[in-house]
């Protein structure tokens, strides 16, 4: 995770992966057609849905930058309730970070939350803040009585469902908690999602992302290496209706293999929304420096982006949106910083 934090998607994949789950890789996808995902996803979660659960891995960002696209989207169709399964909370419920609404976007400290250190996921919870989205908690490790973390998690967000009666909740949590099926997770635990349903009977729409994502220590889904696709996409039949491949979850999305521009993968520039920002070497001195670009006028905050130069003929450049900025650079010894705007 520690290389998430700098950019270094590479090796944050390399120490860990999760393999093809209930086996989607032996699944006839013969008769299938690949679309863009969002449409579908955003259709899907207008038909009646109160709940929609999103899961990623944890150390593959792209992953979080198509849940910022969904959730975004999702608020244009009533959508105000975001669960995350990072923020630090207190035994009630309650977010350590009590500021974070009033303030708008995460610390750059654990008192906000451990995954919202990785910019990506930063931008996640400035976007729902921004967009109006009431954020919360519900993960709680310790067991109650004879309940493990799965149906604790549910019953939290239950709990929290039942104070907000009218909401439409999108959860955001990572692998295998967006189970909604049967599926046993050990002897005597089944998933958060599948709790979730048969506690409250509502049907979550319930999203996978790691199935059909590229992976480097376990083998991949052998449909990447046939398929040319360019956006997160998933899978319709021949009347363009969405397809479900297993009963375990309601959408597979299949994610682009990554492609590296500039040093960055290509995926970060987000379809042109983002462009590459070169550091002038002149405000280095020397090497290996962490570079963090912040959003100029917050204060402490998570940066929007950071990466680790190693050496003179690291080129590897910032991904940035337009606006006005504040770029920190570390060498260990000092840290200068430079103010950019990105038209």
């Amino acid at each position: 995770m520690l290389s998430s934090l700098i950019g270094d998607y590479r090796a944050a994949t390399s120490y860990t992966d999760t393999d093809i789950s209930w086996g989607v890789d032996t699944v006839d996808l013969g008769g299938l057609s690949i679309q863009d995902a969002i449409p579908f996803v955003i259709n899907a979660a207008s038909q009646h849905r109160r709940v929609v659960i999103i899961s990623e891995n944890h150390v593959k960002p792209q992953h979080r930058l198509f849940a910022l696209d969904v959730i975004n989207q999702l608020a244009d169709i009533g959508f105000t309730h975001l669960g995350m399964e990072t923020p630090s909370s207190f035994s009630d419920g309650t977010l350590v970070d009590s500021m974070l609404h009033d303030r708008g976007y995460p610390l750059d400290h654990p008192r906000t939350g451990t995954y919202t250190l990785e910019p990506q996921m930063g931008n996640i919870v400035r976007m729902a803040l921004a967009r109006g989205y009431k954020l919360f908690p519900y993960e709680r490790t310790t067991r109650i009585g004879d309940k493990g973390r799965e149906e604790i998690q549910a019953d939290n967000i239950i709990a929290y469902i039942n104070d907000n009666p009218e909401a439409k909740v999108i959860i955001l949590c990572g692998f295998h908690h967006t189970v909604e099926s049967d599926l046993m997770k050990n002897a005597s635990s089944k998933y958060m999602a599948n709790y979730l349903k048969d506690k409250t009977g509502l049907d979550p729409l319930t999203i996978y992302q790691d199935n059909f994502t590229e992976k480097f220590m376990s083998n991949e889904h052998p449909l990447l290496r046939r398929i040319n696709i360019t956006k997160p996409s998933l899978f319709t039949d021949r009347e363009s209706s969405l397809v479900s491949l297993t009963p375990h979850v309601d959408i597979e999305i299949i994610h682009p293999r990554t492609i590296y521009l500039k040093g960055r993968p290509n995926w970060m520039f987000r379809m042109g929304q983002r462009e590459a920002v070169d550091i002038d070497q002149r405000d280095i001195g020397s090497y290996p420096v962490i570079i963090s670009t912040y959003i100029k006028g917050e204060s402490n905050s998570v940066p929007v982006d950071r990466i680790e130069l190693k050496h003179i003929n690291d080129t590897k450049v910032l991904v940035l949106a337009p606006g006005s900025y504040r770029i920190q650079i570390d060498n260990g010894n000092e840290v200068t910083a430079v103010e950019k705007e990105v038209k």
